[in-house]
């Protein structure tokens, strides 16, 4: 069974629901969804899912406070193979939030934005991973990685052994290492011992000569100095690098 579960409050589940109706008609996936359903009350979303857990494929989830995370918590312990997205208009909860993606317990997006065009977009890519086979994935212990929205990931200086992978609108923590993504995705350019770039993605390296700026995406990463030389050959040779 294909069933897609948004839980939020009553505003916020409506437009999630339009959003998420929205993208199965654009992406044509109708006949691929059994169901989708809108819960406005966490419990009763937990309480589904520890009913109906295989049955369903992805999950949307806005979290507004920061006591609502305990709810995340207990179903994280559920163990489900679904997809979830969890969503928040408190900015403040952007780090915890993303604290959740160091359990290997399932896969998951985390989105900080009150900006339809944002929440609509992630909502189009999660449907877009979860019934087409369209993208260019690559998974890094059990994590997905799109390659064709990776800027580039680096070494996270907080949690030990989990790497920080940046996309055009994202960001993930991943456990691994360096060289586990090096081997796994070849063409990056490894910039020291902690930073791996799509130099594809590369629109412009600032007046520092270390500094580097995406395409389509407001994200900068600097370099180790050490780097400086290689950046200024990479640039040179590049007829699409500012």
């Amino acid at each position: 069974m294909n069933r897609i579960l948004i839980d939020a409050d009553f505003y916020a589940g409506n437009r999630l629901e339009r959003f998420v109706l929205e993208n199965e008609e654009e992406l044509g996936i109708k006949d691929k969804v059994d169901a989708t359903m809108v819960f406005y009350n966490h419990q009763d979303i937990y309480k589904y899912l520890q009913i109906y857990l295989e049955e369903v494929k992805t999950c949307f989830i806005k979290i507004a406070q920061k006591e609502e995370l305990e709810i995340l918590k207990k179903m994280q312990k559920l163990e489900s193979k679904a997809f979830f997205l969890i969503y928040t208009d408190n900015r403040d909860l952007k780090d915890e939030l993303l604290n959740f993606t160091t359990s290997p317990l399932w896969t998951q997006m985390t989105v900080a934005s009150d900006s339809d065009t944002e929440v609509r977009e992630m909502i189009k890519k999660v449907l877009f991973y979860c019934f087409t086979n369209e993208l260019t994935i690559v998974e890094i212990s059990g994590y997905p990685i799109s390659i064709d929205s990776l800027l580039y990931i680096e070494a996270d200086k907080t949690h030990r052994n989990y790497l920080r992978a940046i996309t055009k609108d994202n960001e993930c923590l991943v456990r691994g290492t360096i060289s586990d993504v090096k081997k796994k995705i070849p063409n990056l350019l490894a910039l020291g011992r902690g930073l791996l770039v799509d130099t594809n993605k590369i629109r412009r390296i600032e007046e520092d000569g270390l500094t580097l700026c995406f395409v389509q995406s407001l994200k900068k990463i600097k370099a180790p100095k050490v780097c400086k030389k290689e950046l200024k050959e990479l640039k040179k040779h590049s007829k699409r690098i500012k």
